[in-house]
């Protein structure tokens, strides 16, 4: 028999993008999705099957409003809600959408979704396919993922577009390069640069941009470009090789 955790459906699974610091910044209206990462959940479910030893000892979980218990247990709920009730889920997730951008419809807006705000699993993939043709058109969903095949820019079948970007860890350098090097997919990369200070131009001969501007810059910067990210919470203090620290 399967465990069983006890967990409330929540009035709302989608952030406002207005509600955090950096998606507030967006040019785009945002709705985002947060989970708890990797293993935090009761179930033992991994939500971030490819993240290295830094990743998780340095998520973003731990940085922002992450810092704050209600803000953990609400993420801990919607993540045991998406586990257990797999179907109500993504239909709430979907009429959320689905209304918000409507109403953006109307004006002529565009929606940018991100699903995977602090997990790495098919949650974009599970709704188009239940629910794809039913989502307005005027919807863009964006993620960052480690998972080597996920990262790229795509039109899913219900036609809406889908830009990936593959983010750097310790592990993984020879998939990065790979993937941005030869301008597959953008990428990401956390550098050890404090706040408001400039991040590098170039790494490894690829151009960086500034990725903590806004979250939906992946959307309007060419394969091949780096979004560089400054280490934030935990990741501060990070001697794993995930932050990078010469460059």
């Amino acid at each position: 028999m399967k465990t069983q955790i006890e967990f409330t459906v929540p009035a709302h699974l989608l952030s406002d993008g207005k509600s955090n610091a950096k998606t507030k910044k967006n040019h785009r209206p945002t709705k985002i999705l947060y989970l708890a990462p990797a293993e935090q959940n009761a179930l033992g479910v991994n939500l971030c099957p490819f993240a290295s030893k830094g990743c998780t000892k340095s998520c973003l979980f731990t940085a922002g409003m992450g810092v704050y218990a209600n803000v953990k247990q609400s993420r801990m709920n919607r993540t045991h809600y998406y586990l257990q009730d797999r179907f109500n889920f993504l239909n709430q997730m979907a009429h959320e959408i689905t209304n918000t951008a409507k109403r953006l419809q109307k004006l002529d807006k565009p929606l940018a979704v991100r699903l995977n705000g602090t997990s790495d699993v098919k949650l974009v993939e599970q709704l188009v396919a239940s629910y794809g043709n039913d989502i307005p058109s005027n919807v863009i969903f964006y993620d960052y993922t480690k998972i080597p095949k996920k990262a790229g820019e795509y039109t899913l079948k219900s036609g809406h577009r889908y830009v990936v970007t593959f983010s750097l860890s310790e592990d993984n350098w020879e998939n990065f390069e790979w993937l941005v090097g030869n301008k597959l997919a953008v990428g990401a990369a956390v550098f050890a640069v404090k706040k408001d200070q400039p991040l590098p131009e170039f790494y490894k001969g690829m151009p960086v941009v500034d990725g903590d501007s806004r979250d939906d810059l992946m959307l309007d910067v060419p394969k091949g470009t780096i979004l560089g990210l400054r280490a934030k919470g935990k990741a501060l203090k990070d001697q794993s090789g995930f932050v990078i620290q010469n460059f």
